[in-house]
């Protein structure tokens, strides 16, 4: 297989590189992060204007009409500079799920909004983050830590109904029946805003149940697998960009660290793990684009490579900056808590390991 991005989209990806590095510094990270908004919502405003949100949304709903393929490319320049925003699950994961639905009012409803910048999604697909009960219309249970919950005017999330069948439900998240609160404190990344709700007979509307929601629940997953790893391709390159800057930078006895072979080393293995870590990410955008029969599979392999690379990026990177880089006024930290953070976003290594373990055995 030779697969590789058209001219259009490098173009893209190189025209968001240069937008992101100028718009989103470590300075305005800092003020992010001690600030009380739930995101950059100026950065955010910029995106929607760029035509961001509405990159994979049908013209016919106010969209591009671009695909799976331009998410990747914009997940990774989102992951490089650790941007503030509900890209993730707003774009690629709640406007994705929307468009795969087979009933045409509902992507009419709640595409164009989404299109248009002016609905941010919340999306709870993974078992462990509490229970929604479905019933006659309506919701109630508790959730939480969802990203972005706390700012979100959507929230799509798995449920069972009072028969037990699966189910997938769509919510207005500022309804008065919608108990919500920010629990940032005991995440990982204080630029991912995490927030926990309680549900009580809240209206929801039923997007699939049975068969039908857990294909789109699979599929779902799939695509956060891969985009996700896309995010940290982004990162981990980021880090091993600023591991090299810096070592050619700090002196010690008179010469560059950069010059001495254990740096060089840590930046060489570094390298080749991103580079592993791409050609695994590749294959999965190549999977999520034509629909392949062995995208489950790919997913899975996109998303452990891509979770060793920027791991191991990350804390080379605090390594390179030796105890500066261990401190508030260094900027690894804000890579390394984003690596922690992806590491467990929708499933850890031991998950996608099974899945991957199940998708071979199937296969074979």
């Amino acid at each position: 297989m030779n697969f590789d991005f058209s001219a259009d989209q490098k173009e893209l990806a190189d025209h968001a590189r240069r937008f992101l590095g100028e718009s989103c510094t470590f300075d305005r990270l800092r003020d992010n992060m001690a600030g009380e908004e739930a995101y950059d919502r100026s950065l955010w405003q910029q995106m929607v204007e760029l035509g961001w949100t509405a990159i994979n949304i049908p013209e016919a709903q106010g969209g591009l009409g671009m695909g799976s393929l331009e998410l990747c490319l914009l997940s990774e320049e989102v992951g490089r500079v650790l941007a503030p925003v509900p890209f993730f699950s707003t774009v690629c994961l709640g406007a994705h799920i929307l468009n795969q639905l087979g009933q045409e009012s509902l992507r009419e409803q709640y595409l164009p909004p989404i299109a248009a910048g002016e609905s941010v999604v919340a999306v709870a697909l993974m078992p462990g983050l509490g229970q929604l009960e479905y019933a006659d219309g309506c919701a109630s249970g508790a959730l939480g830590p969802v990203a972005w919950l706390g700012a979100a005017d959507l929230l799509i999330s798995r449920a069972r109904d009072n028969h037990g069948t699966e189910c997938l439900v769509l919510i207005d998240a500022k309804h008065a029946t919608v108990a919500r609160r920010n629990i940032d404190g005991v995440v990982l990344d204080g630029l991912v805003r995490h927030g926990q709700a309680e549900f009580s007979a809240t209206p929801a509307r039923l997007l699939a149940s049975g068969d039908e929601a857990r294909r789109l629940i699979e599929l779902a997953l799939a695509q956060a697998a891969i985009l996700t790893a896309f995010e940290q391709l982004g990162g981990a390159q980021a880090c091993c960009e600023m591991a090299r800057d810096y070592s050619l930078e700090r002196y010690t006895f008179g010469r560059v660290i950069g010059g001495y072979q254990a740096i060089k080393h840590k930046l060489a293995d570094v390298q080749v793990e991103i580079e592993l870590a791409r050609s695994n990410a590749y294959y999965g955008a190549w999977a999520l684009a034509t629909d392949a029969a062995e995208l489950a599979r790919a997913a899975a392999l996109a998303r452990i490579s891509a979770t060793e690379a920027f791991t191991l990026a990350a804390e080379e990177n605090l390594q390179v900056h030796g105890g500066i880089g261990y401190t508030w006024e260094a900027n690894c930290h804000f890579y390394y808590q984003r690596a922690r953070l992806l590491a467990i976003n929708y499933g850890n290594a031991d998950y996608w390991s099974q899945q991957l373990l199940a998708g071979l055995q199937a296969a074979h």
